[in-house]
Formats: structure tokens, sequence, C-alpha cells
């Protein structure tokens, strides 16, 4: 695995959006297949999902985090020197969203505007990128996107997927600041994964096929337990800090069990680990900075915080960061459905 240390850069505010539609994973007006999801809730802690109507995407969400973001943190349109979307569910296979966001949001054409293709981890890579480039860049603002609109990927007859995964987007200001603390991260990927989480259809291999999310839920566990402990680890050691040092260690949301069995591996207690998902699902890239306004809002606006944020996922992909956050000026969950 790869160490990264980043300095003099930061996290200064998040929101996070979730569509209005909800599923829910057991029709209460039907028995059908009730034993089969009822085993699938106890294991994943997922009872239901949000999802996009049928004309919503995921830079749609992303020009509503956008927009409250630069409105609460008080940004200009100017102000921007970057803006990175990780998406795999992008309105186009070309132009980006990263792009047609730099437009509908007004930002200048000097704004560097690009889509970042990952998936569960892309929110700490994302976090990675986006700081690796604005320290070599003269403005000090930028913004991160990161979120997908999964459950256009599959078809709601595939309960196997469809019961775990939801939609959302969140946007993430990120700026230099002097004598901010360092963010150590650790960040790996192994591609022999690749046939166990994938999208196979619908990309130039083969185009003309209905998209149809594919998991092997067996081999992403068993992947996860092997690398992901050893990520945080990493980053533990290389910041120096202990386990019970850490206040909170965020995971991607991917299910209830894995994330137990993480937090036991690696020695964190129960309170120490954030699990977020019972009714919005796996939301991939999203999920980690959405359990931040989500279960963590009030303690990250109002107090300095250790953090362990570790994603992980298709590829396979992992990475981890050790951040000690100041207080944010902004942690917002935006509800579409209120």
């Amino acid at each position: 695995m790869t160490e990264a240390l980043i300095k003099n850069i930061t996290i200064s505010g998040i929101v996070s959006v979730l569509p209005e539609v909800e599923k829910v994973n057991i029709d209460k007006q039907s028995n059908e297949n009730s034993q089969e999801m009822t085993r699938i809730i106890a294991s994943t802690g997922i009872h239901s999902r949000r999802i996009v109507k049928p004309s919503q995407t995921a830079l749609d969400l992303g020009v509503i985090a956008c927009q409250s973001l630069l409105n609460e943190m008080q940004w200009e349109a100017g102000d921007i020197s970057l803006i990175i979307f990780v998406t795999q569910t992008p309105d186009f296979p070309f132009p980006g969203n990263a792009i047609q966001l730099q437009h509908r949001l007004g930002l200048s054409k000097s704004t560097l505007a690009f889509d970042v293709n990952l998936g569960c981890s892309g929110f700490v890579y994302g976090l990675w990128q986006v700081s690796q480039l604005l320290s070599g860049l003269e403005g000090d603002k930028a913004i991160l996107v990161v979120g997908d609109t999964t459950s256009q990927q599959y078809s709601e007859s595939n309960r196997a997927v469809a019961s775990l995964f939801g939609d959302a987007v969140s946007a993430i200001a990120i700026e230099k600041r002097q004598n901010c603390e360092d963010m150590v991260f650790s960040l790996g990927s192994d591609g022999s994964g690749a046939p166990y989480l994938i999208q196979p259809y619908g990309g130039a291999r083969r185009p003309n096929t209905q998209p149809e999310l594919f998991m092997d839920g067996m081999q992403v566990f068993v992947f996860t337990l092997r690398e992901v402990p050893k990520s945080i680890n990493q980053c533990l050691d290389r910041k120096g800090w202990a386990v019970n040092d850490i206040d909170f260690c965020v995971m991607h949301q991917a299910n209830e069990m894995m994330l137990k069995r993480l937090g036991d591996k690696v020695g964190f207690t129960s309170e120490q680990v954030i699990i977020s998902m019972r009714e919005v699902g796996n939301t991939s890239s999203a999920s980690i900075p959405l359990a931040l306004c989500s279960s963590l809002s009030s303690k990250l606006t109002t107090q300095k915080n250790k953090l362990l944020l570790s994603g992980f996922g298709v590829g396979w992909s992992w990475g981890s960061v050790a951040i000690h956050l100041d207080k944010l000026t902004i942690c917002l969950l935006i509800d579409l459905s209120c």
C-alpha cells in the first residue's frame, strides 16, 4: 500500500443530498420473499434506501449540494481553483459531470474540472487527489463532489443487489490552511477483484445491453477483511495515534455486519464506529461524508475531532485517511423528501 502525507490542506465544510424517493426493503402489503429479505436486513442493517426519480442524476444532486456549500461557506464563484467529481454514473460518457458542474455553478473558466471513475473508495481517493493538486495551485479553495445514482444500474427484481444500494451525492469544501494538522493516507488497489463487483453492460465492451450490477458478496467481504484493517493500521502508525485516540471511525457504509467485524478486527469500540446506512443503503462514494452529515454534524461543527475514514470496494480499491479536523463551517444534510 502507498502512504501519502498532506500538509496545510484541510476539509472545511460538507453538504450531502439525499433524493426524495424511498424504497422499503420489505413491502408490508406483501409477503413475497419476506424470509429472504428478513435475512438480508438482519445481516446488512439496511431497512430502506433513497433513490432518484427517473429524471434525476448525480449531477443534479451535485448542483444542489454545491450551491448550498458555496452559500454556507460564503465562497464566491471566482474563488474555486479546482472541482473534481468522483462518480461511476455520469450523465454522459463524455463530457464529464465536473465540467458541466463548473458551468452550471457559474465558476470561472480558470477553474480546473474533471471526473474520476471510482466507487466506494472514491471519497478518500478524491480527498487525496484534490489535496495534492490544490497544494500546487495558486488558489486556495477546491470542491470535491462524490456520489452515484446506483439505482439506475440494476433492476428492482434483482433483490440481492437492489436491497443494498441507494443514491446520494456529497460536496466537500477543501482549502489551504497554514498550520492545520497533517492528513495521512494509505491507498491500495488490486484489479484481480474486478469480476466480483462489476457493471458488465453498457460500456464499450458490451454497449447495447441494459445495465445490471453484479456483486459477489462473499468475495467483497473476504477482500475487505483482508485489506482494510491493514490500511487503517498503517494510517494510525504513521500518524502516531493509538486506536483509543480516535474519536470516530467512519468507514464506507457497505453493511452493518461488515463494519462491526472490521471495527472488532482493528480494536475500535462500538461507540467509535459510526453505522449510518439503515435508511439510506450503500451510497457508494458518498457514504462517508453522508454518514458524517447524518451522524456527527453537531460534533464536527462545534469541536475538533480525530477521525479515521476508510473507503473500499469496486476494483478492488481501498483507501484510509487519519485526519484531525478543526471545527467545520458547515456539515449539512439536505433531504429532498422534506
